[in-house]
């Protein structure tokens, strides 16, 4: 894997879309890590299973999460949300994936996103593995490693086929 970016400056490119709406709360921050999720997702599948950062993703109750940027999201929104009104300098190919991942995933709210994150069966199998006695969440059981993710890039990748072939289709439409 290579690290491409750092998480908190895809986040932060989000949040300066409005993207974790409603912003600065739990449901705000809960779509910028399904965000985060998908970004990457694609962003693998564009670029032959690479990531865009090392940051490996964790199965909570309401989806994947990037755990660090959860805990800043949740403790220091303010200076999340002032580093977003700055220019954000993102490689090319880290862009084009956010872009994507907008246009799909961007008007979608924090719940759908999270029913959609479900569909992930390294979801479901970190989310169980992690559960301990007594209902504990157990957060060093719930980290998913990124070989699981790339066994199911296939489920990605039928999103983006569709995606693209939507935008041949708009194309190809006579006005």
């Amino acid at each position: 894997m290579t690290c491409v970016v750092e998480p908190k400056k895809v986040a932060e490119w989000f949040i300066q879309r409005n993207l974790d709406n409603p912003t600065n709360t739990f449901k705000g921050n809960m779509k910028l890590q399904k965000l985060l999720f998908f970004s990457q997702l694609i962003y693998m599948c564009k670029n032959n299973g690479e990531t865009m950062y090392d940051e490996r993703f964790s199965a909570f109750d309401n989806g994947m999460v990037l755990e660090p940027i959860r805990q800043e999201y949740l403790k220091n929104y303010k200076e999340l949300k002032e580093a977003s009104t700055k220019t954000i300098v993102l490689p090319e190919k880290v862009i084009e994936a956010l872009i994507i991942t907008e246009e799909i995933f961007g008007k979608c709210t924090a719940d759908e996103l999270s029913e959609l994150s479900h569909q992930f069966e390294a979801w479901a199998k970190y989310l169980n593995l992690s559960i301990e006695d007594n209902n504990y969440h157990n957060k060093n059981k719930a980290i998913v490693p990124y070989e699981e993710l790339e066994k199911e890039l296939y489920r990605m990748n039928k999103v983006l086929k569709a995606y693209e072939k939507r935008d041949l289709n708009d194309e190809e439409e006579d006005y």
